[in-house]
């Protein structure tokens, strides 16, 4: 099978539209989350992300995260179209976070018949976060709201793989043992690095002073 591709049209207010083709993805389920891998049971495996993949892989992989009591964040992106709202719900149900853009967060409220307020209110759901580009992200934690402010990029060029910068910045943070709200400052300075370069991948990291 050919590798999974993307292409993406961005205008110049930087809204885009994605045609994706999963090719091998598609078979992404063969591979499992090995027993034992989590600190739990011995393992050295503290964290997950469970990113856009194949239907099934991503059902298959939350539950064996689960199993393995590996905490994870569900980050549904472009792949949340191929799921209706009780798959939705029985994802976030076994997710320890969530993390979505306001676009995606309206189709997965829209799908669940919920509202994120409530949506966040779900006992095992550490937190619910909302990147809102340029604004920085909304952090819903039990209900309850609070905007972490973004940061004024350089350059506006390509933001294409900003969301993955931002998860990047995410995950640094929740492995480290930070707090949320410095987890998602991390994110949002990491995303407005990204913005201003040209390409998903071809922005340079310097030492930051997270404030």
């Amino acid at each position: 099978s050919y590798t999974a591709q993307a292409n993406i049209i961005t205008d110049q207010d930087n809204n885009q539209i994605t045609a994706f083709h999963p090719g091998a993805m598609q078979f992404a389920d063969r591979l499992a989350v090995p027993a034992g891998a989590g600190v739990r049971d011995g393992g050295d495996v503290r964290l997950a992300i469970l990113s856009p993949d194949g239907k099934a892989a991503t059902q298959v992989h939350a539950a064996q995260l689960v199993q393995a009591g590996i905490p994870f964040v569900f980050d549904p992106g472009q792949g949340l179209p191929m799921f209706d709202g009780a798959e939705l719900a029985a994802l976030v149900a076994q997710a320890t976070w969530v993390t979505v853009n306001d676009y995606e967060a309206r189709l997965l409220c829209d799908r669940m018949a919920t509202d994120l307020a409530t949506l966040s209110r779900q006992p095992q759901l550490k937190a619910l976060i909302v990147t809102l580009g340029a604004q920085g992200c909304d952090l819903w934690v039990h209900g309850a709201v609070q905007r972490i402010e973004g940061f004024q990029a350089e350059a506006v060029l390509d933001p294409t793989g900003c969301g993955d910068a931002f998860r990047g910045g995410l995950l640094y943070g929740l492995e480290a043992g930070w707090d949320l709200p410095r987890c998602l400052d991390l994110g949002n300075r990491m995303g407005a690095l990204k913005i201003a370069c040209h390409g998903p991948q071809n922005h340079r990291i310097e030492p930051i002073v997270v404030r």
